[in-house]
């Protein structure tokens, strides 16, 4: 797109400020969040395990973010900008240093001075987040020592392939979005878990691209300049639709980077995920039999009803005997969310919304998304249960060609960013978040599942919590 055009699009998107979306009602255990029955999983696991040998799997891993969040209270303690709470963390962060996977990282000298408990703080932080050291301030997260098996130190990119092979076996493919400066290490990091475990992992990698970036905005909505040249920013998440699009495989999981366990802790994980793998494999094959029923005008009112019921679509009975409606409501990518009881996490969460034609979906919503007023403020702390980004897609229709996800995705859901840049305020667009307006017109299923799946690591401290570390 035309540079000139970009930016009055995006500043006429600006000042009509961040768009609100009305919800229905939140989404709760049968109405929108359905349970797996105990009686239900050896079934369903026997089905993904036999279906996944004749499909095409891969782990769709968004792994281009900075780990320097995760040691924010260490910059501040360094900074002496700090308050008690990053004093006692960064304390507690040093009298655990043994505990963390990249202390094996640290040169025997410092070793030596931590054992005898002689050392310098700011020497030792500086050594892991500085260029000079360990770099981990630079580093994506994905490359940062998350678990320890042994002496041996496991990435969260190499946990995602240890664990996406007991999952989809040697056929799957892993797709990571990467910051392409670092590709030469991830493909080491490959190669080295190979030599460790004796298998062939199928790696690849794209860009955000950057033709999707927005232009930054100073506070009078003028875009900022350097050197002459109009600066921008990666439009958030959203923007890898267009990586996702280029995926050919028939089953795609989705996982944020961050979100993995040692494996000695995957079990739970693993399995939740064979189970609503499983649940969308019989989704899909239901869905398929009725529009290859419909295309051929042969009677399948029964089915639709019966698939109406059994995964509560919400669909009413002028819609089930609409032919055409049926043909163009379910003739779209789909996709399973699996939902996490909400204890106070924050993130988006599971609700109904109206689309243009009155027709109810379920959709993630941020909190930055939802409606101010108090009817709508009364829906949301209802809500029980939040997005942990445990997704599993299929990508095709029911003949088997692939869909052009970009036709299916809500440009209207955009976010307005705010952020400071060199000292300076600046203002963003971001595109549809990726699992929120990016793909808020797929078919979409939510499923409650067990807390043990979600175990994020978003500051170094969360490493120390029992999913990830070593029995």
């Amino acid at each position: 797109m035309d540079v000139s055009k970009k930016i009055e699009e995006q500043r006429k998107l600006l000042e009509a400020g961040n768009p609100k979306i009305d919800i229905s009602r939140a989404c709760r255990i049968e109405d929108g969040i359905q349970r797996i029955q105990d009686e239900e999983e050896l079934g369903l696991i026997r089905l993904f395990e036999k279906k996944a040998k004749n499909l095409s799997i891969c782990f769709f891993v968004p792994a281009s973010g900075s780990g320097s969040r995760m040691f924010s209270f260490l910059y501040d303690f360094l900074k002496a900008q700090g308050d008690q709470s990053s004093e006692e963390l960064t304390q507690h962060f040093l009298n655990k240093i043994e505990s963390f996977a990249f202390y094996n990282k640290l040169p025997q000298r410092l070793k030596d001075d931590i054992a005898t408990g002689d050392f310098n703080f700011e020497e030792l932080i500086e050594y892991l987040l500085e260029k000079e050291g360990l770099s981990f301030s630079n580093l994506p997260k994905g490359l940062i020592p998350f678990h320890s098996y042994g002496s041996f130190m496991i990435t969260p990119i190499q946990e995602h392939l240890i664990q996406g092979y007991y999952l989809g076996g040697n056929e799957c493919t892993f797709h990571f979005t990467i910051n392409e400066n670092y590709k030469t290490q991830i493909l080491k990091n490959k190669e080295i878990l190979e030599e460790f475990t004796g298998l062939k992992y199928n790696l690849d990698w794209s860009i955000q691209d950057p033709t999707t970036n927005s232009v930054a905005f100073n506070e009078n909505l003028t875009p900022l300049e350097i050197d002459g040249k109009v600066v921008t920013r990666p439009s958030g998440h959203g923007a890898l639709l267009h990586n996702l699009n280029s995926i050919d495989s028939d089953i795609v999981f989705i996982r944020n980077i961050d979100n993995i366990q040692h494996s000695d802790k995957s079990e739970t994980s693993i399995r939740t995920r064979k189970l609503l793998g499983a649940k969308l494999i019989d989704f899909r094959e239901s869905v398929k039999q009725i529009l290859q029923g419909l295309e051929i005008d042969f009677e399948v009112t029964e089915k639709i009803d019966f698939l109406n019921h059994t995964f509560n679509l919400r669909l009413s009975d002028e819609q089930i005997t609409d032919k055409e409606f049926m043909k163009s409501y379910l003739n779209r990518p789909m996709r399973i969310c699996g939902m996490v009881v909400n204890e106070g996490q924050p993130g988006g969460g599971p609700f109904w919304v109206k689309n243009s034609n009155g027709i109810e979906q379920r959709q993630i919503i941020e909190k930055a998304q939802l409606s101010t007023q108090t009817d709508q403020l009364k829906l949301v702390t209802r809500s029980t249960h939040f997005n942990p980004n445990e997704i599993v897609c299929y990508l095709k229709d029911y003949k088997g060609n692939k869909f052009n996800l970009l036709d299916f995705a809500n440009s209207e859901q955009y976010f307005v960013v705010k952020k400071k840049m060199n000292g300076q305020d600046i203002t963003f667009i971001e595109n549809p978040g990726l699992w929120n307006g990016g793909m808020a017109n797929w078919l979409t299923l939510f499923y409650e599942i067990d807390a043990k799946c979600f175990s994020p690591v978003k500051t170094v401290l969360d490493l120390l919590k029992k999913p990830h570390l070593e029995d």
